[in-house]
């Protein structure tokens, strides 16, 4: 559920709302909104006019003055119907003027305590209506019934509380619950932005091993048939090219088994091309040079899996098989401006005018793209001296 700045009507979730709030009907809203003004007054209006009769009926039962409850009750209903709205509805009208936070928290306190000035004034203007009534009784003490009696009892018991619940009525919760809730909807938003990465990193995981699942069995098997084919011809090549398979199972096993970025370092990410070039130059009667310049501290950064062996593979499949004689491929990594670079290149044919990237390569850039957003950068291009370069930037902090 997003929650743009600027809709002051939006109910907020379950986890925005605060502990002493979140059980209130109107609390579902922004504090000092129009939803939530109506809502609070579903709560506080009934009550009002419920504490405005009593104090008529208290009256009224202990003088035995049932003909004063109708004037005494209607003045006292307006008196603490006025104490409980003031202040809130002052406050609605200054936050929907959408000013600065800044101004806009300091008049809405200042709302809320001219809200229960003008409150005690009223609740005043209801007691100085009781004492003329009272005139007419001067000398006559309460009457013993059992009905005034309880009124009197309830009163006397939360007399003493009144400023508090004139503070907790007239807005003054309010205003607490309202100064906090930029806080709980940053940190609701901050945990909604950390789910989204989670759930978006969980779904590049498990397109990764989808395309593990794709690539790794057609590589084995092609190795598998140029084994069979060299039994018979070239059994110790086939021997070679078996031997090359082990150290590169060695590697690739437990990379299968862990797709997760943090088991994946480039120097296992390197340690895995080394296997699958070993394996090619045996099938290629040894034409391939290998060169790999990786300090020991950047094999140790994390590294996507999969990529850096797809890079190696298109340098292979479209560089170096297709020409004649030796060729070479070299892996070049370093750091730089909080960046770690990482290129393959090759001396083969290089781009060919009309081609275009093929699965591999667009597999690149969606992992890429899945990790990092706009953060990575994938380049492709012909190399200096004939061959390709393919050079990949990612950030060292990963999200």
């Amino acid at each position: 559920m997003d929650l743009p700045d600027d809709d002051l009507h939006a109910r907020l979730p379950r986890s925005v709302l605060s502990d002493l709030g979140s059980w209130t009907l109107y609390q579902n809203f922004r504090a000092f909104t129009w939803p939530w003004l109506l809502r609070r007054g579903i709560v506080f209006w009934p009550l009002a006019v419920l504490a405005g009769c009593t104090y008529a009926t208290w009256h009224a039962s202990g003088m035995d003055a049932w003909g004063d409850w109708p004037g005494l009750a209607l003045r006292a209903c307006i008196a603490s119907l006025i104490a409980v709205s003031a202040g809130p509805l002052l406050a609605t009208l200054i936050r929907h003027w959408r000013l600065p936070l800044v101004v806009e928290r300091a008049l809405v306190l200042l709302a809320i305590l001219f809200g229960l000035w003008i409150g005690v004034i009223a609740l005043d203007w209801a007691g100085t209506y009781h004492a003329h009534l009272m005139q007419a009784y001067s000398g006559r003490p309460m009457g013993p019934n059992l009905l005034g009696q309880a009124v009197s009892n309830f009163l006397a018991a939360t007399i003493n509380a009144s400023l508090f619940v004139l503070i907790v009525a007239g807005g003054g919760f309010a205003a607490i619950y309202y100064l906090g809730e930029q806080r709980r909807i940053a940190q609701y938003a901050a945990g909604r932005q950390i789910e989204n990465l989670r759930a978006e990193r969980n779904a590049a995981d498990m397109r990764l091993a989808v395309l593990q699942a794709q690539i790794e069995p057609h590589f084995l098997f092609n190795t598998l048939a140029s084994v069979r084919s060299l039994i018979a011809s070239e059994p110790e090549c086939a021997a070679r090219t078996i031997d090359a398979l082990a150290a590169y199972l060695r590697v690739a096993l437990p990379r299968i088994r862990t797709t997760g970025i943090e088991e994946a370092t480039l120097g296992r990410q390197i340690d895995l091309c080394l296997g699958y070039l070993e394996i090619m130059n045996v099938r290629t009667a040894g034409r391939i040079q290998i060169h790999v310049d990786a300090s020991d501290e950047v094999r140790s950064l994390p590294f996507p899996p999969l990529i850096l062996l797809t890079l190696v593979e298109n340098a292979m499949t479209h560089g170096i098989e297709p020409k004649p004689g030796p060729g070479m491929i070299a892996i070049i990594a370093g750091t730089a401006d909080g960046f770690l670079s990482v290129s393959v290149e090759d001396d083969g044919q290089g781009l060919q005018p009309g081609t275009t990237p093929g699965l591999g390569l667009a597999n690149v850039r969606a992992q890429l793209r899945d990790r990092f957003g706009t953060r990575a950068r994938f380049d492709i291009a012909s190399r200096a001296g004939g061959g390709v370069s393919a050079r990949i930037h990612i950030p060292l902090t990963f999200p």
